[in-house]
């Protein structure tokens, strides 16, 4: 076989075996609110949902919960650990964790805006 002949033989073999490794993948960022909520194959996998935080809905004791929307549709979620600093109603968040049902999250970790100073000068 000729020289030539192998490298595209190879050159062919490497694109099939990456798109069959990247089969599944998923290359999405954030989900919205209204994708997660209406779209059962999320449920029971991680997702990464982008949203605001629901005014009036902060709840702190031994868990931390609230409900995210994106003004279409609402999800509660669940955090067990430290309430994030900056998590407040009306605020940006990303919640990511397990989609348990299209009604909740079960976070494992919560994104949210910082606070920017600026010094005039």
């Amino acid at each position: 076989m000729k020289k030539r002949n192998k490298v595209i033989i190879g050159v062919i073999a490497v694109i099939i075996i990456g798109i069959i490794g990247l089969h599944g993948v998923k290359t999405t960022g954030y989900l919205t609110v209204s994708e997660v909520t209406s779209d059962l194959q999320y449920i029971g996998t991680d997702v990464q949902v982008k949203g605001i935080v629901k005014e009036g809905t902060l709840d702190v004791n031994l868990t931390t919960s609230f409900v995210v929307t994106d003004r279409s549709a609402d999800i509660n979620v669940e955090y067990v650990g430290e309430k994030p600093v900056n998590l407040a109603g009306g605020k940006d968040v990303v919640v990511i964790g397990t989609l348990v049902s299209n009604e909740k999250i079960v976070a494992r970790q919560i994104l949210t805006e910082c606070a920017s100073k600026y010094v005039g000068g």
